[in-house]
């Protein structure tokens, strides 16, 4: 019989086996609670990190664990949060638990060399298994390396998203971009900064992604573009009365929400369902038992949404402090989007004089002939691939009626599609047109050059110009242009635009009501670019000043309505004398 082990036996045979079995894959959040050293350099509590410390962040870098599926994760939060303590959690545990080519972009190089040294530097040389890992001196010769770190089995790029370069020539398993509503909305003439970093990706089969942000502007931000396209998840907390879950909204207009007395010296939670006041002292049990509930469930990419109300005590801006902030914030509107952005995480949604493109559908009417009608105009915008004209009746007190508007698809450099013009305005024979001339220039002055009738037109920005000029200015200027063989008439683009909002949101027809006819021409396309533009009020420096805003790509069809009531103008038709005139022959009074 073989005699058992021996005592020394057993533990070499213990010490074998357990060094033969495969390594416990860690998450994330995991390593970093075992391994990760805030430094004072980066946070107001250093020491160990711990996750208990900010619950909410626990999901969020388990994401990027190396046995989680999840390849893209979207992270729209309040500035100074978490955002960069968990990218750099991440960054840390795939140097020494998954080692891959990484690259890490922030929104220029000057950004990225800011965030090495306050950021991943003291992570490098205050965490112990990194520095181990990168051997000591090895350490700080990486720290000083302004474009990459490398360590074995991987490297991390360091690029500027302001530079074409930084999107070339790398490959990469793992995509971190941080601050990304500060990238440029193009790069260079290369394109979407966030389609080129992806393309980085492309050579892994596992890629993984990460996109962090505060936002900025609605239909600006790139954070709430990628953001809307994920599973939108929010934190869901319960209230300690009712033990309902809800996310923690900011409630200006709810009876929800932050609360607080007249002094601002106390603030509090309302619970949406029971009512009941939370106070702040209630936050760490109710972080505790978060839940990210998806509001958008099903969607392939995680989408995840924070604000400072979230903050655990100590380390953000208590409720109070943010009712003091609001107090400031309302006060005018760049200080208001600050808060908004900064404090609530939310993009701000620009306010200002706006249209309801669905609303107008409802103008949609059968138009009773004969209409009263005493000018009729066209308005006719310029693209490189075709022409897009309005057709408008005016009647007393330039009440509109709106009669067709028309498509010519063609080059505009080549004569064709001003043939087509020529016959189509032929047909309606309008008494005045005006067309934009900031494209394609020569082509319209000299479609205009033989029809009077005809005005080539500019649109100038500012709200002090006029819709046009006055008569005695207006032939002041184009005696001088006569002489260069130009001929073009400026176009008040704002006060225009102005005129035409409000007529839009008249309800009672009559003098300045706008009529639209029920044909297939007048669809949602036609009233959403009708609509595209709204009146922003801005600050330069502490003073207001209100702008125009495009809110969407196209607006052709408003450019065409603009350019038709400047054609009105320009021809100086008094529409109140021919009323005068038509009223005359009605009663057989003709003079």
């Amino acid at each position: 019989m073989n005699a058992p082990p021996t005592l020394d036996e057993s533990y070499c045979l213990d010490v074998a086996w357990r060094a033969a079995m495969p390594r416990a894959r860690l998450s994330v959040s995991a390593w970093a609670d075992a391994h990760r050293v805030l430094t004072s350099k980066q946070s107001g509590e250093p020491g160990r990190w711990r996750t208990a410390r900010n619950p909410l962040t626990r999901e969020i870098m388990d994401c990027l664990s190396a046995d989680s599926r999840v390849t893209d994760v979207v992270l729209m939060a309040s500035a100074q949060i978490f955002k960069t303590e968990v990218m750099l959690n991440m960054i840390g545990y795939h140097m020494t638990e998954s080692p891959a080519p990484m690259m890490l972009m922030t929104p220029s190089i000057e950004s990225t060399i800011g965030w090495k040294t306050q950021k991943l530097n003291p992570m490098i040389q205050e965490t112990p298994l990194i520095r181990d890992l990168l051997g000591g001196q090895r350490a700080r010769d990486a720290a000083n390396r302004q474009d990459l770190v490398d360590f074995p089995g991987g490297v991390l790029f360091l690029a500027g998203g302001n530079s074409p370069n930084s999107y070339a020539m790398k490959s990469v398993r793992l995509l971190f971009m941080d601050d990304l509503d500060r990238f440029p909305a193009e790069v260079g003439k290369e394109g979407d900064p966030v389609f080129l970093a992806k393309q980085r990706t492309k050579a892994f089969r596992r890629a993984r992604r990460v996109f962090a942000s505060t936002p900025t502007v609605t239909g600006s931000s790139l954070i709430h573009r990628e953001y809307l396209d994920s599973d939108q998840r929010r934190a869901y907390l319960p209230c300690p009365h009712c033990g309902h879950f809800q996310p923690l909204e900011w409630g200006a207009d709810t009876p929800h929400g932050i609360k607080w007395n007249r002094a601002v010296s106390e603030a509090w939670y309302v619970c949406r369902d029971c009512g009941a006041h939370i106070y702040e002292h209630h936050k760490p049990q109710m972080l505790a038992q978060h839940r990210w509930i998806a509001e958008n469930p099903g969607h392939a990419r995680r989408g995840y949404h924070a604000s400072t109300l979230y903050c655990s005590i100590g380390l953000g801006p208590s409720w109070l402090d943010l009712a003091h902030e609001w107090q400031a914030a309302v006060q005018s509107p760049s200080s208001l989007q600050s808060f908004i952005n900064t404090n609530l995480g939310e993009p701000w949604e620009e306010q200002g004089v706006t249209v309801d493109a669905t609303g107008l559908m409802g103008r949609l009417e059968a138009y009773a002939e004969p209409l009263p009608l005493l000018a009729r105009t066209a308005g006719i915008d310029v693209q490189k691939d075709r022409l897009e004209i309005t057709f408008d009746g005016w009647g007393a007190g330039e009440e509109n009626w709106t009669l067709d508007h028309h498509i010519l698809p063609g080059d505009t450099a080549q004569p064709d599609v001003w043939a087509d013009l020529a016959v189509l305005l032929a047909e309606f024979a309008p008494d005045a047109a005006a067309i934009d001339s900031g494209y394609n220039t020569s082509m319209v002055y000299e479609f205009c050059k033989t029809r009077r009738w005809c005005y080539a037109v500019k649109g100038m920005s500012g709200p002090g110009k006029p819709i046009v000029e006055d008569e005695k200015i207006r032939r002041q200027r184009l005696r001088r242009q006569r002489k260069k063989g130009i001929l073009v008439h400026l176009v008040g683009d704002d006060q225009a635009k102005a005129l035409i909002y409000s007529r839009l949101n008249l309800q009672e027809r009559g003098p300045g009501y706008i009529h639209f006819p029920r044909d297939p021409a007048f669809d949602d396309e036609y009233f959403a670019q009708l609509t595209a533009e709204k009146l922003v009020t801005k600050l330069r420096g502490t003073r207001p000043y209100a702008e125009w805003v495009q809110t969407r790509p196209r607006n052709e069809t408003l450019d065409c309505k603009k350019y038709s009531l400047a054609a009105l103008r320009l021809a100086g038709i008094d529409l109140e004398a021919r009323a005068r005139l038509a009223a005359l022959k009605a009663e057989g009074k003709t003079p």
